[in-house]
């Protein structure tokens, strides 16, 4: 039964987060089947375009939703991998699509739409790739020996995650411009701040509601080169620190403790000389990997400002906190742990697409430091690998904690891409797992059961690609123990995406 458009903005989501649907541009449209996908590429269906713009108000549920999972699940990531006859060439360019699955009375609706940045705007208007993106650089493509420094649009491609910031939405990349979007229609509102040439940011900024503050960081790429970790509260920013650098590591996420900013610095080094090249590519080759040097976990003191302690160990590649917090005496890391920087090359579009891919895995590990020694306690949390972890976010960011959920890869022998939900329970060290053959699913966001004091009483969300039906679902598990309430189903694929957030009614 499908929900009505006047019902789904009564009842679906409340203050701040309603989701009106056939609202995108082009209203309801069903696009053409996917082209079949041999039967040994199975995942690469999850790297195709989706280029229409769709709304349904109502799509099939097998399985029950649970009646008080209400709101809408808006995810981010990429959606168009070429433009014309340019193609991108990293999972990490694609531009940006939002996708929402809007819940109401156990129904669930649809929507899509692409993100309006600078670089959709040239495609559609020109129908050509005008701006650099992390692992492409059409300008310096074509103009080698003339361009030196790539060209970034106004309102980037923001395609990694979403931030809900005082009952307000901002899709979130690599770069310190949010970009608003309303999710009443999944409509861009824009940017309000311009773009520092040579600044790098974080896609996962920190909320703290006890001190209603937002923690950032900034990396800044050219002299003074260094690293700026920030504070805003009532639209009043702070910089906490500076850290000078003449060669800034890569970062993606950081952790937050109840004293402390913690940032995880891995030697993935920029270099500026290969920036100013002319034939220096994109900016992911400005970065360069030195395993003879250590990683380093800076501890940024939140109330005085300044870095506390500093703290060396063996060199590895973190893409994503887990959680941090304070023990006693300690601080406490989680982490999902590679090796080193081959992850990034592994995630070109390239190697991705092909059957059975090596990707190296991340494994879950934790990391603690006490300040005033210099020694980093390392091991690994349970065997097995995960990444794109989620927790009760706002039930357990910064505090002790016991479990985890991520994606993970049964096989990685065999197959190198996701292939399986999973939740790590740190108490017993052990991961346990939903899976299905065929089937590849995105980051498990969990919505908590209203009421609930167990820490796992609630729901996963993830959007997951059948690559035998060679479309996409909703699945809906019980973060208890594993097993499948339900899934709502899309007639369409839904690109590989990154990260995104469950906003609950009122």
């Amino acid at each position: 039964m499908e929900i009505s458009r006047r019902r789904l903005f009564r009842d679906s989501i409340g203050a701040g987060a309603t989701l009106t649907l056939g609202a995108a541009a082009g209203g309801l449209r069903i696009p053409q089947p996917a082209q079949a996908a041999s039967a040994n590429d199975g995942h690469a269906l999850g790297f195709r375009s989706l280029t229409d713009e769709i709304s349904l108000p109502g799509i099939p549920v097998d399985g029950r939703i649970p009646p008080w999972l209400e709101g809408v699940l808006l995810r981010n990531g990429p959606g168009l991998f070429e433009i014309g006859e340019q193609k991108l060439n990293h999972w990490f360019d694609g531009l940006a699509m939002l996708h929402a699955f809007a819940f109401a009375g156990g129904r669930v609706s649809y929507a899509n739409r692409f993100l309006q940045t600078s670089a959709y705007k040239a495609y559609r208007r020109e129908g050509v790739m005008k701006y650099a993106e992390f692992g492409t650089d059409p300008c310096r493509q074509i103009f080698s020996g003339v361009s030196t420094i790539p060209v970034i649009g106004k309102i980037p491609n923001a395609n990694v995650s979403i931030e809900r910031l005082a009952g307000q939405f901002r899709a979130l990349t690599e770069l310190p411009v949010p970009v608003s979007c309303d999710p009443h229609n999944l409509r861009t509102l824009g940017v309000d701040v311009e773009l520092p040439q040579g600044r790098m940011g974080t896609a996962h900024p920190h909320h703290d509601p006890r001190t209603r503050e937002r923690f950032s960081y900034e990396i800044e790429l050219v002299p003074p080169a260094g690293l700026r970790i920030v504070s805003e509260r009532n639209g009043r920013r702070r910089e906490l620190a500076w850290i000078p650098d003449d060669r800034p590591g890569y970062l993606h996420s950081f952790g937050l403790t109840d004293r402390f900013v913690v940032v995880f610095v891995q030697p993935w080094e920029f270099d500026l000389a290969t920036f100013l090249s002319p034939d220096g590519g994109p900016i992911v080759k400005s970065f360069q990997w030195d395993g003879s040097q250590p990683a380093r976990i800076l501890l940024v003191d939140r109330k005085q400002g300044g870095v506390a302690e500093t703290f060396e160990l063996d060199p590895a590649f973190v893409f994503h906190h887990i959680n941090s917090f304070e023990d006693g005496d300690d601080v406490v890391i989680d982490v999902c742990a590679h090796e080193d920087a081959s992850i990034v090359d592994a995630l070109y579009l390239k190697n991705l697409r092909k059957p059975g891919p090596s990707v190296p895995q991340a494994v879950p590990r934790r990391l603690t430091v006490r300040p005033g020694r210099p020694k980093v306690h390392s091991r690994e949390l349970a065997d097995g690998n995960i990444e794109l972890p989620r927790t009760d976010y706002a039930t357990v960011n910064g505090r002790p904690y016991r479990y985890a959920y991520g994606v993970g890869v049964r096989n990685p022998r065999k197959s190198g891409f996701v292939d399986r939900v999973a939740k790590l329970d740190i108490k017993r060290g052990e991961q346990s797992f939903w899976q299905e053959r065929g089937s590849f699913p995105g980051e498990p966001v969990f919505a908590r059961r209203p009421g609930s004091t167990r820490e796992d009483d609630g729901v996963l969300l993830s959007v997951v690609l059948d690559a035998g039906r060679k479309t996409s679902f909703l699945l809906v598990l019980d973060a208890r123990d594993m097993s499948e309430l339900a899934r709502a189903s899309v007639p369409h694929h839904i690109p590989f995406g990154f990260h995104g957030v469950h906003a609950a009614r009122g």
